[in-house]
């Protein structure tokens, strides 16, 4: 039982240290403390009895597919920028629009942060994530395609935009028609006909 006690210790020991190695660095990039625990929104940026903290997800951070880089440096934004103070976490909820300007007022800051590091490949992938998103809201978040470029703005990083945008016509056998609210491209739409609905796809 002892000895079971001792592995058991000791495993959690190596991912302590794991986890802290993950995280190492932030605390001199961000001037914040992150902590590595389970967390149901990957990162998030919060207040302890100790002051700003980022909880970050240790499992999901492992996911090379996504900017461990980046999501960090958002979190940190989140503080920088004043939105995890009383007032900003009230504006927050007083306002459905306030969560769309502090992601990306947070995503401005992280773009400008990580360029001054010459990151330009994490920044061009994180781009290419968030565009790939499409043009569609996530609640009272902004879509993926506004977050991709307000990063690449703020960064000064070039990026052609143009095969994520919506699409602007639905394209049938028949002929094509305008759409009247944005959808992504390749999407199923129709246009409208004497003999009915004609299916096609965006375009």
């Amino acid at each position: 039982m002892i000895k079971r006690f001792c592995w058991i210790v000791v495993l959690l020991s190596l991912s302590a240290a794991s986890h802290a190695q993950m995280f190492a660095g932030w605390d001199a990039f961000c001037g914040i403390r992150v902590i590595g625990v389970p967390n149901p929104q990957i990162a998030s940026a919060a207040m302890d009895s100790s002051g700003p903290v980022i909880y970050a997800d240790p499992g999901v951070m492992a996911n090379w597919t996504m900017s461990r880089v980046f999501t960090l440096a958002h979190e940190c934004g989140h503080h920088r920028k004043g939105h995890v103070t009383p007032q900003g976490m009230w504006f927050r909820n007083q306002q459905f629009w306030a969560t769309r300007a502090q992601e990306l007022e947070a995503d401005c800051w992280a773009a400008e942060a990580l360029s001054q590091t010459r990151d330009y490949a994490d920044l061009k992938r994180t781009i290419h994530q968030f565009a790939s998103q499409g043009p569609l809201m996530q609640g009272n978040y902004p879509s993926g395609l506004e977050r991709a470029q307000t990063i690449a703005r703020c960064a000064g990083v070039p990026f052609d935009f143009s095969p994520y945008l919506p699409a602007s016509a639905c394209a049938t056998p028949t002929g094509s028609c305008h759409l009247t609210a944005p959808l992504p491209r390749n999407a199923a739409c129709f246009c409208p006909s004497p003999r009915g609905p004609v299916n096609g796809v965006t375009r």
